[in-house]
């Protein structure tokens, strides 16, 4: 099955004359959906005001993003109005703003993930907040990696050196946009089929080009084209309108199209410095994290699917988060404090803690485990690192505010049908842990419930260990400057066993003593206190943060 599709340039406010000819087209050829890349608005204007008052008909589901100037303020109202009541950014019918950052599957079954604006190099780091500015930064492309994979790649800025090995030539007179390696990267971590841009006054196809294969699948090399298109209207007649069809299941093993090319990218760089985070990182958060409820049993009983990354509560590419709890991102993964944590600003002030310490490490590709990341590029191995790299930072910083009073326990739930794996650390009194208790416990809570017993051994990457809870122990040292023990327990499981996703928090509120605290909904906080926690918590780690 095939979807058509249709693309048009940077609208600028011409929204009547756009629509009436993309109303004839669409007559003639029933396109499933459109995509504007670029400005569709220009100014607050008439056009917009007609738009409102249903005066301009939107004949298909169109789709846009940021382009390179901010949108209209009476559209950033509609937006921020209905995305209170329903979570969407729908301007009128028909026509859908897909957020500046965001991974969105199509009614049609299309998936778009958008970038939209441009690189901000004032700011030093972090996620950008607002979706209506037309801004971004490094960190807002890297944060689309856990899409994993896309249909189109929607993105305002050119990827650098998409014009190696390419033949096709610019129109006489033009100059290619400068290239921007962190949408490079993007390209090649999505492998997108196609890739969408826009020029400043002409049309350009690059050539298609195919990717590496990788170690999962090594006869598969997928393709992507790079189209960029000139403004709708635009003087000179460049091209302003693309269509074409996509097969929602293509065959990847059908031969290249003719001229074909190799990749004209480098794959992305490895681990580097990164500048320090801006005052407002974004967070996976959202105003209602009860997914579970959306996932009822349909009229035949059969389950929705899980959420993908555009509805991942632990994935930063869903655009209709909140923004204000994440305190490092790394390459391969982030750290942010707990909504609803389960310790308090109290619980261990008197060992120097001050703030909610509960923290959770999360990688940034979205996968249920970590053992079904890819392996290309060594993905699955780099992100096991960098996340124990958190950890051990996060251990080292409660050590040394508590002047080794405090040790910590980090726990994890590896399903492979569930939705997006993470680790959570919790602060833990050292006399606590040397009495054995927090294996006591554990243990206690796995036999009252039936669970399998716990195995003292680490299972690592867990490639071959198929579903288990994992919990690390961790004893600080007995002065600074030394390492400290871990003792890691494992208990594998399978399909048959219903485990609760509130294990590990359940064990740790018996064990604190804090079992009013057990659900995170219980634990809810204003949003100036979880803006003060995340504060205190960044002072605290600065020292321990290897991202900066």
């Amino acid at each position: 099955m095939a979807s058509k599709l249709i693309v048009l340039g940077a609208v600028n406010g011409q929204l009547q004359l756009t629509f009436n000819k993309l109303s004839t087209l669409h007559a003639k050829n029933k396109f499933s959906l459109a995509i504007v890349v670029g400005n569709l608005f220009a100014d607050d204007d008439e056009a917009v005001s007609e738009l409102l008052a249903g005066n301009i008909t939107v004949p298909l589901p169109t789709y846009f993003t940021v382009g390179t100037s901010s949108l209209p303020p009476r559209i950033i109202e509609k937006i921020e109005k209905d995305e209170e009541v329903t979570q969407a950014f729908i301007i009128c019918p028909n026509l859908h703003f897909l957020g500046k950052r965001s991974t969105t599957k199509t009614s049609e079954g299309v998936k778009i993930v958008a970038l939209g604006g441009q690189l901000d190099e004032t700011i030093v780091g972090g996620i950008s907040q607002e979706q209506h500015l037309p801004f971004h930064t490094v960190a807002d492309a890297k944060a689309l990696y856990g899409a994993n994979t896309t249909d189109i790649l929607l993105t305002t800025s050119w990827p650098a050196s998409i014009r190696n090995g390419s033949k096709v030539e610019l129109p006489a007179g033009t100059t290619a946009p400068t290239g921007q390696e962190y949408i490079s990267d993007l390209c090649v971590k999505l492998r997108p089929r196609y890739h969408l841009s826009l020029s400043p006054d002409f049309f350009y196809e690059r050539e298609p080009f195919f990717h590496s294969a990788t170690q999962e699948e090594p006869d598969i090399r997928p393709i992507t084209r790079f189209i960029s298109l000139a403004p709708y209207g635009n003087p000179t007649k460049q091209k302003a309108i693309y269509a074409f069809s996509l097969r929602l299941s293509p065959d990847r093993s059908a031969p290249f199209p003719a001229g074909t090319t190799s990749s004209p990218f480098s794959p992305p760089a490895g681990p580097r410095k990164r500048a320090a985070l801006g005052p407002k990182p974004y967070s996976r958060y959202g105003q209602d994290n009860d997914y579970r409820n959306k996932r009822q049993k349909g009229r035949r009983g059969e389950r929705r699917p899980p959420p993908g990354p555009g509805e991942c509560f632990f994935c930063l590419s869903n655009p209709t988060l909140a923004t204000h709890l994440i305190s490092s991102i790394g390459d391969d993964a982030y750290l942010t404090i707990a909504k609803g944590p389960l310790t308090t600003a109290d619980t261990n002030a008197a060992l120097g803690i001050d703030f909610p310490a509960h923290a959770l490490i999360i990688p940034l590709t979205h996968s249920p485990t970590i053992a079904i990341i890819t392996e290309e590029d060594n993905a699955r191995q780099k992100t096991f690192t960098e996340m124990t790299k958190f950890k051990d930072a996060l251990q080292s910083m409660i050590a040394k505010r508590s002047e080794m009073n405090l040790g910590a326990v980090t726990y994890e739930i590896s399903k492979a049908n569930g939705v997006h794996t993470h680790w959570q650390f919790v602060p833990m009194p050292v006399e606590t842990i040397q009495k054995g208790l927090v294996e006591a416990a554990f243990r206690v809570e796995a036999e009252n419930l039936s669970y399998p017993e716990f195995q003292v051994r680490d299972p690592g990457i867990g490639q071959d260990d198929g579903d288990f809870f994992r919990v690390w122990v961790w004893t600080p040292p007995t002065e600074e400057g030394a390492e400290g023990t871990t003792k890691c327990l494992t208990m594998p499981f399978d399909d048959n066993l219903r485990f609760s996703l509130q294990f590990g928090r359940t064990v740790l509120a018996k064990l604190l003593d804090l079992e009013k605290r057990i659900q995170w909904r219980d634990c809810a906080q204003s949003e100036d206190e979880e803006k003060k926690d995340i504060e205190a918590f960044k002072t605290a780690f600065k020292e321990f943060d290897f991202t900066l």
